[in-house]
């Protein structure tokens, strides 16, 4: 099963927040490992899309870790064989 990815604007904003983060205070290493771990998730979670916990809250929403400091929240649609990216977050900088 492959299914569709969308980003919201509050997913695409936390994505470029983490990545601005990583181009101030880390090297290009760290952000293309990045970029690499996040790329192979999204490849995961199509292929996957119940990987993460289920939300005991919301039907369909799921919520779990990217890498040890990034959070992904997403809504898995079967229907239209989607997922939507709702939100991406550093885990531990409140500053991003």
């Amino acid at each position: 099963m492959d299914l569709e990815i969308l980003w919201t604007p509050q997913a695409i904003k936390g994505f470029e927040r983490i990545l601005n983060y990583l181009e101030i205070h880390f090297s290009d290493k760290e952000k293309k490992r990045f970029l690499n771990d996040a790329s192979r998730f999204f490849e995961m979670i199509k292929v996957h899309p119940e990987l993460l916990p289920k939300s005991s809250s919301q039907k369909n929403l799921y919520r779990g870790p990217l890498n040890k400091y990034t959070v992904v929240v997403y809504r898995y649609q079967p229907r239209k064989k989607q997922i939507q990216l709702l939100s991406i977050r550093a885990s531990r900088e409140s500053g991003i």
